[in-house]
């Protein structure tokens, strides 16, 4: 069988304390055809001399430096200079199995599939933690995949047991794509300033291309979850504009497909977890969160979407945070967040 060369493109920022961890996974892969891109993207630590002495030493490694415009900008720079058959994109502070890249290019084209899928690590401080959205091999055409595709637009039916795992397939890490998917369709990464968060939407509209995908069982990525990342527990004030945008930007994805529909009125549902946790990080008194949550609770697209959400399919705490915003239980529905809230801060 062939050996296609496969681009591994790593955006890097401010990472010194991680990045030869990252870099040593990639360079150490049992898969050899391989072209490591790595995207300097104005980093003001030692990240560059890091990273020059590795392309001094391994000449599958290609530096680019730029000036610092954010993860997306740094993704698309990449993957313009990239030359594989395949993509892989993986995080500069985040590892990779040392079989990670063969076993994915082997299933890609043993089964001719246009995406490689697989579950992941999360690794905290002093432990680690499985994600597994995938339990065996599986491979995904016609309404298989069709299935697919609405689960990573938004959870429905016996998937809402979990709300919480509303992105656990979106992410850009943790899959093997197709290359001339990307570059023949133009597909590029939309900012984080403009949209909030960038994965779901670039897969969304990957997804509309693609015909075929493979999930693995395997848990070959590692996600860094360091102390919890100060990012996630700082409070975003644009998060509520950024979202709307990306609702708007995601709904254009669905392209007007039918069978998207549930599972895109799901996704603004359960949004109301991330939108309400953000409120709660916010400095400002009881009384202004309360209206912004009543705010977003209120709003057509919201009341629309928790009217159809099935609230049967959930554990009762799930089915009961739900059904305070769908009847508008405000004071209610901010304890529970309160709670969330906490929750993950003390993870």
């Amino acid at each position: 069988m062939k050996k296609p060369l496969v681009s591994v493109i790593i955006p890097v920022y401010n990472v010194e304390k991680y990045l030869s961890q990252c870099l040593d996974s990639v360079i150490g892969q049992t898969y050899t055809n391989i072209e490591v891109i790595c995207v300097n993207d104005g980093s003001p630590d030692d990240s560059i001399a890091i990273l020059r002495r590795y392309e001094k030493e391994d000449s599958r490694i290609k530096v680019l430096e730029i000036e610092n415009h954010g993860l997306s900008y740094a993704r698309n720079i990449g993957t313009k200079s990239s030359r594989g058959e395949y993509i892989l994109y993986l995080d500069s502070d985040d590892w990779i199995d040392v079989d990670t890249i063969e076993v994915a290019v082997d299933n890609a084209c043993q089964s001719d599939v246009d995406l490689v899928i697989w579950n992941y690590m999360k690794e905290y401080s002093n432990n680690s933690s499985p994600v597994d959205v995938f339990t065996q091999r599986t491979v995904f055409r016609d309404d298989a995949f069709q299935s697919l595709h609405q689960q990573l637009i938004g959870l429905t039916g016996p998937l809402l047991k979990s709300p919480e795992k509303c992105d656990s397939l979106s992410t850009a890490w943790g899959k093997l794509y197709r290359a001339s998917i990307i570059k023949d369709n133009e597909l590029a990464y939309v900012d984080t300033k403009i949209i909030g968060t960038e994965d779901l939407l670039f897969n969304a509209e990957y997804f509309n291309y693609c015909k075929s995908a493979i999930a693995l069982p395997n848990r070959f990525s590692h996600y860094r979850k360091q102390d919890t990342d100060t990012l996630v527990r700082s409070y975003k004030p644009s998060l509520f504009r950024q979202w709307m945008e990306l609702q708007k930007r995601l709904k254009n994805a669905c392209n007007d497909k039918e069978f998207l529909n549930h599972s895109y009125s799901n996704r603004i549902a359960l949004s109301i977890i991330g939108l309400g946790i953000n409120v709660m990080k916010s400095p400002e008194p009881y009384a202004q969160k309360h209206n912004e949550v009543k705010t977003i609770i209120s709003l057509p697209q919201y009341r629309q979407a928790l009217a159809k959400i099935e609230l049967e399919y959930m554990p009762i705490h799930w089915k009961f945070f739900f059904w305070c915003a769908k009847h508008r239980w405000t004071h209610s529905l901010m304890f529970l967040l309160y709670v969330i809230y906490k929750r993950i801060s003390r993870n």
